[in-house]
């Protein structure tokens, strides 16, 4: 086993707390209420030849009191990536409503306060043992400025289904145009982060690209990124050492991409990553580590689309959609889910949908034979998901690769 041993942090303030602080002091330019649960943040990029000292004052003032400041002492760029990383994990508190960040008079951010809460209560702690862990962070390949291969080359996946219509001959043109508003399109993802029993962040992506990384100063370009939540707020003081020794190591973290195929992964980092879509309380004889600097499929649209329409038609189980990603430690393992120091969990949600409505249809047809449920302009799930897949999943959006 290795377990990584380092110093407990001291206690520092809750940021949301502290930031709301600082807006009111008015000791930061361009930081400030711009109605009664807005503020502004100034959001001036730092190699902009007209930067000064006062543009960082308030991701330096976060470094100071977080404690960062003793191993970043200069870096400019490393304090606002951890009051970036910090502020958008808040979405309990805050919520980014103006991005004008590459306005070249007055660059900046304006956040609305959707929660005053300062406590949302504490989860019922349970004392760890050393035992309850096999850490496992390291890898014998080394962190280089590697590029995934083919990257540079995968062009952009459009989630927008409606695009270019023209260019799909074998789509159902009026069944796309009249899809319900409420359809996710592809690229629709929910992330879930959770340490041990705690969910720490739940939030929605939609780009064909996501990075999940850990306090990266140069995140990867055309992906979003979702850094992972600090340790601030846990009281366990073993699992908030071993999780801490996890986060280190993340480090670029993970890329996940959504293809016309399905959903991959790649690893870049020396972090352990094991993952799964079936069931994470069965344990399984050989837990599928991901390679580093390999992308590898970890969700096939053809194979859910297959097992959704057996499942429709009452030939097969619920399809697995849901990727568990475990960080740090093997998995699935048979230990219970809520064990572990680190899980991601990523629903593409156009699957729920689908998923959602089957379930709908059956239980309509158990109910009362006579009943043919309707939803919007189409007559049934297969219509749906004929117009997403018309030839299946390999076909839809070729002409984007």
């Amino acid at each position: 086993k290795q377990i990584c041993s380092r110093n407990i942090r001291n206690p520092k303030p809750q940021f949301a707390d502290w930031l709301i602080e600082q807006v009111w002091t008015g000791q930061y330019a361009g930081l400030c209420f711009v109605d009664n649960n807005k503020f502004r943040v100034p959001w001036k990029h730092i190699s902009r030849k007209d930067c000064c000292e006062d543009d960082s004052k308030i991701f330096r003032a976060w470094a100071v009191v977080s404690g960062k400041i003793n191993t970043h002492p200069n870096d400019k760029a490393k304090w606002k990536t951890n009051f970036r990383c910090v502020l958008n994990n808040l979405t309990k508190r805050f919520m980014m409503v103006e991005d004008h960040s590459k306005d070249s008079d007055d660059p900046h951010k304006v956040y609305l306060i959707i929660n005053n809460e300062s406590n949302y209560g504490s989860p019922h702690i349970e004392e760890i043992a050393v035992e309850d862990y096999d850490i496992d962070i390291h890898s014998s390949l080394t962190s280089t400025g590697y590029t995934p291969p083919g990257m540079e080359v995968h062009h952009v996946v459009k989630c927008d289904l409606f695009d270019d219509l023209s260019h799909l001959p074998t789509v159902n043109q009026d069944a796309l145009l009249n899809l319900p508003a409420a359809q996710p399109s592809l690229c629709d993802l929910e992330i879930t982060i959770s340490y041990r029993r705690r969910e720490m962040l739940k939030t929605q992506v939609s780009g064909p690209m996501v990075q999940l990384h850990y306090q990266c100063d140069v995140p990867e370009p055309n992906a979003q990124t979702l850094c992972f939540p600090s340790t601030d707020g846990l009281l366990d003081h073993k699992q908030i050492e071993y999780t801490n020794c996890i986060l280190e190591s993340v480090q670029r973290g993970l890329l996940l991409e959504v293809r016309n195929t399905g959903i991959y992964g790649y690893r870049q980092d020396k972090c352990h990553v094991f993952s799964s879509t079936s069931d994470p309380r069965e344990a399984h004889p050989e837990p599928r580590k991901m390679p580093q600097n390999e992308m590898v499929q970890l969700l096939s649209f053809d194979k859910y689309m297959t097992e959704l329409i057996a499942f429709k038609e009452n030939r097969g189980g619920s399809p697995d959609y849901t990727i568990h990603m475990c960080f740090g430690e093997k998995f699935p393992d048979g230990k219970p889910l809520e064990k572990k120091l680190i899980i991601v969990k990523v629903v593409p949600l156009i699957c729920r949908h689908f998923h959602e409505m089957a379930q709908g249809e059956g239980a309509s047809s158990l109910q009362n034979d006579n009943i043919s449920l309707q939803i919007s302009h189409h007559n049934s799930l297969m219509e749906l998901i004929s117009a997403t897949w018309p030839d299946g999943p390999e076909h839809t959006m070729g002409q984007y690769f």
